[in-house]
């Protein structure tokens, strides 16, 4: 817990998080909704905390809240339906981190830039934003493939460049740059 709550106050010190958003090992999404940072990720089993771009969520009618830590694994998770057990009909809300502001927003109304130099600890990471010039500039400065709407994301775009292994988080930042 201590090395948690240590990152979460790191992360308010860097403005990444405001005061409010830091509670115990929680963040607030925009609906009220509360994503549990010591949980792991479904698809790649590492703590929510500290993924890159930034955590994603998505949360159910019931109210039952699953955590991602990037934007990637969202994908993965929404992709795979049937291997994780749930009903698609019964997604309320889709939350991701805007790269830019850093503050969550609707994955279905974000811009993402494809096949930057920016990856995840699982390999090839979705870069969300919420405007659509920002993801241009972003796509330009980083060496992206294409900037596409949530629905123009395909199952390819998100798949690992090699088997997904079951990873423990470093200690680090949690992304790498492409050479």
């Amino acid at each position: 817990m201590k090395t948690n709550r240590r990152l979460l106050l790191l992360l308010a010190a860097a403005g990444l998080l405001t005061p409010l958003q830091v509670s115990a090992a929680t963040l607030d999404l925009p609906d009220g909704s509360k994503l549990d940072l010591e949980t792991e990720c479904p698809v790649c089993t590492m703590k929510i905390a500290g993924g890159t771009p930034g955590p994603s969520a998505v949360v159910f009618k019931d109210g039952k809240v699953v955590g991602f830590d990037g934007a990637s694994d969202l994908f993965r998770y929404m992709f795979a339906s049937d291997k994780h057990g749930f009903d698609p009909a019964n997604v309320k809300t889709l939350y991701t981190t805007d790269y830019s502001t850093k503050k969550f927003i609707d994955a279905k109304g974000a811009f993402f830039v494809l096949d930057s130099m920016v990856e995840g600890s699982m390999g090839p990471e979705v870069i969300p934003f919420s405007k659509k010039e920002d993801a241009e500039k972003f796509k330009t400065e980083h060496k992206g493939n294409k900037v596409v709407t949530y629905s123009e994301v395909k199952a390819d775009d998100v798949k690992p460049k090699k088997k997904m292994l079951k990873m423990k988080h470093d200690e680090g930042s949690g992304h790498k740059m492409k050479h």
